[in-house]
């Protein structure tokens, strides 16, 4: 049997082709992918909003009545301390985002 240069050339074509695939599959088998821990806390908060309800009914319905009846209060301390607190977390996480 002789093999003559173009039945070589397309064995040799076959051959690469067949080396590229196995190649393209153990890059494929070693590609990763990793997700930041700060991801994976809001990718769990997004999970814990989608399963609590927005409003919450009952809630709302106690406060109505309460400043209906003239009796809802609010604690004025409590209130500053919170909306300080709310500033303080929004400044920090501007300040990790700019990194």
């Amino acid at each position: 049997m002789k093999i003559n240069d173009l039945k070589a050339g397309r064995i040799n074509q076959y051959y690469k082709i067949v080396q590229q695939q196995a190649e393209n599959k153990n890059n494929a088998d070693n590609d990763k992918m990793q997700i930041s821990d700060k991801a994976k806390e809001i990718a769990s908060a997004k999970k814990a909003l989608k399963k609590s309800p927005e409003i919450r009914e009952e809630k709302v319905a106690e406060i109505k009545a309460k400043i209906n009846s003239g009796s809802y209060e609010v604690d004025s301390k409590k209130l500053a301390q919170k909306m300080l607190n709310q500033i303080k977390q929004v400044q920090s996480n501007e300040s990790e985002t700019e990194r």
